[in-house]
């Protein structure tokens, strides 16, 4: 068995341990800080304006942005979904149930 395979970090006393945690946690608390400011940036990205688009309804043409009455957004989601599975994508399914919390 060759060295890599087995690699195990280094056994050291507490106040080294304590010193290396202490400098991680100052890196990891800068990555969640710049994470937060681009999860920012986005939420600041603006919006686009829809095409008017008309749809066949059950009653005949209707406006896009009249289907959701007074709603002025439209969240649109790539869901995996496959017909007749017994399982769905928990990643798609977990994300999308947290949309019923914004009406």
């Amino acid at each position: 068995m060759s060295t890599t395979e087995n690699a195990l970090p280094s056994v050291v006393d507490a106040a080294t341990w304590q010193k290396e945690l202490a400098a991680l946690r100052v890196r990891e608390k800068a990555a969640t800080r710049e994470l937060d400011a681009i999860a920012a940036q986005r939420r600041r990205l603006p919006m686009v304006e829809m095409p008017d688009y008309v749809l066949e309804g059950e009653d005949g043409p209707v406006r896009l942005a009249e289907i959701f009455g007074d709603h002025s957004q439209l969240i649109v989601y790539n869901h995996m979904w496959f017909e007749d599975a017994e399982w769905q994508c928990s990643g798609c399914t977990g994300f999308t149930t947290q949309f019923t919390r914004l009406m």
